[in-house]
């Protein structure tokens, strides 16, 4: 039986030619990964300002930074950062910063089980209506897409579809930086989780 041709449309043989797009690529994913690795530790400086176990934030303040890498979320390459974080089957506390290919960066609170009972009422009171940040409203709580239908801008407590937000098992809260401002993304991912751990931590926010 003769084997069925794969041909190769004329941008795929330029690019299968040509190996400075991929190097290119490494180094992106590269400078990415350092990005990440240096916003992490001023996330470090920041959760020390809340104390160590004792302080508002418990234990989950004094966990380590965790970063993954991967190659194939909605078919693009991605990076994400866990600071200060927290899974397991029932509960999740987790701060999530992640880098995707041709689309942003973007850092999300998510809260399931004891974490959204514990954190959740004082959220509701204290995050502001700047237009900058988006609840999630999908029935899949790992979806890191924002975007419509899956994500609605944050109005305050009592404008997110009538209340939506309350009867989902989880809340997650999330702001992206479009790629475009790649210099000034290090200082607003500071100042985004800075925000979010004011919040968390009931002193509205220090962004």
């Amino acid at each position: 039986m003769q084997a069925t041709k794969i041909r190769l449309s004329p941008e795929e043989k330029a690019l299968v030619l040509d190996p400075a797009w991929i190097l290119t690529k490494r180094s992106v994913m590269e400078k990415a990964g350092a990005l990440l690795g240096g916003v992490a530790e001023r996330y470090q400086a920041l959760m020390g300002q809340y104390g160590t176990s004792a302080g508002p934030l418990g234990p989950i303040a004094v966990r380590f930074p965790k970063l993954s890498r991967g190659e194939n979320y909605r078919g693009l390459p991605y990076l994400i950062l866990d600071y200060p974080a927290v899974f397991d089957k029932e509960n999740v506390f987790a701060i999530r910063t992640m880098f995707w290919w041709g689309h942003y960066f973007s850092i999300t609170l998510h809260l399931k089980g004891v974490y959204r009972e514990r954190y959740l009422p004082a959220l509701l009171g204290n995050i502001p209506a700047t237009g900058e940040w988006h609840v999630a409203v999908s029935e899949d709580e790992w979806t890191h897409a924002v975007e419509e239908g899956t994500y609605v801008r944050w109005d305050g407590a009592g404008g997110v579809r009538g209340g939506h937000y309350p009867g989902l098992p989880y809340f997650k809260i999330a702001s992206v930086l479009p790629l475009v401002h790649w210099d000034g993304a290090a200082d607003w991912l500071e100042d985004r989780f800075g925000e979010v751990v004011g919040w968390l931590c009931g002193d509205g926010g220090r962004g």
